[in-house]
């Protein structure tokens, strides 16, 4: 395995204890775990930068950083290793990172998975459900097993990302077909490709309808699909005939506009336009800008900056580096 880079290694670790908190059901340190590996995958080799600069003080000044995980980083940085990540790693030798990317496979079911097989790794999962094994276990069953086969599967299968103009297509394609859904009222490509990146690792598809579940039951059925990961009421996951996979969220047509703004942005932009609404009293997600309880914008994309004070910048530009100017 090749070595992981500084902010690799503390995005991993950080998840990892994120998932030992959720199976413990420790309170509030899971989200918390959580959202610093987002932070680290988003502001990668700047959480170095900003250690060199101002140590502890400055890490938590960043998005997701707390005092708590600030010293972790920081004892990572100054020692190469974290002392409490090394005792859990001793205690539970999980790849926790791992097996954590197969869909259906929850911090719970890993812990389950070892306690009771001894599944540590991929391999060992597959070769426990080879053995037709993970049925017999307590809130598994057939059916999470047969779920949990075909999440191995496509993850196996998965051959990385694609150029976008092999990709585009059949994207432009699926736009095209969901536009001619009577239940649809908008619909727009979001992700690294509206982002217009040169590669891309999947397609994402936001929609508005007043009859979500109509929608899914067309976008399933498209000729383009070749597998259903996913269905659910307001969100579907398909592996499509060209080697990826396609997402479509379907939202009310209310909050269009917070939808694409948050499913556009790469990580990096996201975490830092959080922290700025953060910072500003307010709070931001897929539904819109909230003060408090209160909705403030979601509509269109642009009342979201404009609310912030800040210049809307175009989808290719929204990398998290320097696309946010004051109006």
């Amino acid at each position: 395995m090749p070595k992981l880079k500084d902010w690799e290694f503390l995005r991993k670790a950080l998840f990892e204890f994120s998932y030992w908190h959720a199976a413990k059901e420790t309170p509030f340190k899971p989200q918390a775990y959580e959202r610093a590996s987002e932070a680290v995958a988003g502001l990668k080799d700047d959480i170095r930068k900003t250690w060199k600069r101002s140590g502890i003080k400055g890490l938590i000044t960043l998005p997701g950083i707390g005092e708590s995980i600030a010293k972790k980083i920081d004892e990572y940085y100054k020692t190469g290793r974290i002392k409490s990540y090394d005792v859990l790693k001793k205690k539970y030798p999980i790849d926790v990172w791992e097996l954590a990317q197969i869909e259906g496979i929850g911090p719970k079911h890993i812990f389950v998975l070892w306690k009771k097989l001894g599944v540590r790794s991929l391999k060992d999962l597959e070769h426990a459900l080879n053995k037709q094994r993970v049925r017999a276990l307590p809130d598994f069953g057939e059916k999470s097993e047969e779920k949990i086969s075909r999440g191995l599967s496509l993850l196996r299968e998965s051959s990385g990302r694609r150029p976008l103009e092999k990709v585009l297509p059949t994207a432009n394609l699926m736009i095209n077909r969901l536009r001619q859904v009577n239940a649809v009222k908008r619909v727009s490509l979001a992700g690294s490709i509206r982002r217009k990146k040169p590669d891309v690792g999947d397609i994402d598809i936001i929609a508005t309808s007043s009859k979500p579940e109509e929608v899914m039951e067309a976008f399933i059925l498209f000729p383009e699909v070749r597998k259903v990961i996913e269905k659910g009421k307001t969100k579907s996951s398909v592996r499509l005939s060209i080697g990826i996979d396609a997402d479509l969220r379907v939202v009310p047509d209310a909050v269009y506009g917070a939808a694409l703004q948050y499913f556009t942005g790469d990580k990096r932009h996201n975490v830092l336009i959080r922290e700025m609404a953060r910072k500003k009293g307010y709070k931001l997600n897929e539904y819109g800008l909230f003060k408090g309880n209160k909705l403030i914008a979601c509509r269109t994309e642009k009342a979201i900056y404009d609310t912030l004070s800040l210049k809307m910048p175009p989808p290719e530009r929204r990398l998290g580096k320097n696309e946010f100017v004051k109006k």
